[in-house]
């Protein structure tokens, strides 16, 4: 079963995103459309490599040539296999397809740069011409279009401009020997791009995360919040899957806020929601609903011993004292309870039987739950 969005535990719910979250939107970004791009360059330098090559009736390049186009067939089967995975929003293992990409794309460099300094070594000018225009076009389509891989992005142009630069310095003519400098602020000005491209879309990441954070979860208690909560259940409605709703509503909250104010209050409901967090299990969406109001949904889930079970240990969870600002406070907790073994209700029909059933055990006495 997929994760409903949100059941993620609360140390992933609060604070900055998570390190490994905006990698992934990094890779994507950096992979989407490149599909093509990946396509024109292994055609375009498989290409000039087989056409030197049977000019030139050498054997290496050909050899070159045939290790280049392998390379490049794994190259596009990666960007394409990510892209398809993408596109069925199954289990992202971006880090694992980033990992690929940058060692495929390491030694499409390599060979790129071997092939530079082997035709300056072994032609004349005019494949020396097509090397070096070969390597400003990769370098160029590497900055633009992999630098949210910036390192991996840096080393392949140190790598493409350092084999030019070397054959440059090689060469019998001044000129020529001159143009390294070209080649070695090409290269410098290219990795500073890079790095300041990178760090302005990082940002940006980072930024649109946290505004999603915001948008789906509880500002003080760092739970999903109502609108996750409806949109998730409303899915889980839709599929028909069987599922436990559990509405919450904490007894004696009132009182302390009233007593001791409403920085106690907010104090109370985050301890509160850390207990409850620890209670249910990792699949299950806790929420915040406002002011004291909980709910829990667990999906696939219908079984009444195994609910009344965990109902006992959140009553004993919420019981327990709590100490804030050097005094002991004590609260209770009302639940009441849905089983649905075919979700075949409507998600507002499977709210209404569980807030009913809340307010009946409230109105018993508080503390306790009531299943339907």
């Amino acid at each position: 079963m997929s994760p409903m969005p949100g059941t993620n535990r609360r140390k992933n719910q609060e604070g900055a995103p998570q390190q490994d979250d905006v990698r992934e939107d990094l890779v994507a970004i950096a992979l989407d459309g490149f599909l093509p791009m990946a396509m024109l360059s292994a055609v375009c330098l498989v290409g000039a490599m087989a056409v030197s090559a049977h000019y030139y009736q050498d054997d290496w390049l050909w050899g070159a040539a045939e290790l280049t186009l392998v390379i490049s067939v794994v190259r596009v089967g990666i960007v394409w296999g990510f892209q398809r995975q993408n596109q069925r929003k199954g289990p992202k293992k971006f880090l694992v397809w980033a990992s690929a990409f940058s060692i495929v794309t390491m030694a499409f460099c390599t060979m790129m740069a071997l092939v530079t300094v082997y035709n300056f070594r072994r032609h004349d000018g005019s494949i020396q011409m097509l090397c070096v225009i070969g390597t400003f076009t990769l370098c160029s389509g590497i900055s633009s279009r992999i630098g949210m891989q910036p390192k991996v992005s840096q080393a392949c142009i140190v790598l493409l401009q350092g084999a030019l630069a070397y054959s440059l310095l090689s060469s019998p003519l001044p000129i020529l020997r001159l143009t390294t400098t070209l080649s070695a602020v090409t290269a410098f000005s290219y990795c500073v791009s890079i790095h300041n491209q990178y760090r302005v879309i990082d940002e940006q990441v980072r930024t649109r995360r946290r505004l999603r954070n915001l948008a789906n979860h509880d500002s003080l208690t760092g739970l999903p919040n109502r609108h996750l909560f409806d949109t998730t259940f409303e899915k889980v409605c839709a599929e028909r899957r069987p599922f436990t709703l559990w509405m919450l509503d904490l007894d004696g909250f009132k009182e302390v806020n009233d007593t001791h104010g409403h920085a106690m209050g907010d104090e109370l409901l985050k301890q509160v929601a850390r207990r409850l967090d620890r209670t249910v299990r990792t699949g299950d969406l806790l929420a915040r609903l406002g002011g004291d109001e909980f709910v829990i949904l667990q999906p696939e889930t219908h079984l009444r011993e195994a609910t009344e079970r965990m109902a006992e240990r959140i009553m004993a969870e919420i019981a327990a004292t709590y100490q804030i600002d050097g005094h002991r406070i004590q609260i209770g907790v009302s639940m009441g309870i849905k089983l649905a073994a075919e979700s075949q209700v409507s998600p507002h029909a499977a709210l209404r039987e569980a807030d009913k059933a809340l307010y009946r055990v409230k109105d018993l006495g508080r503390g306790g739950f009531e299943m339907v």
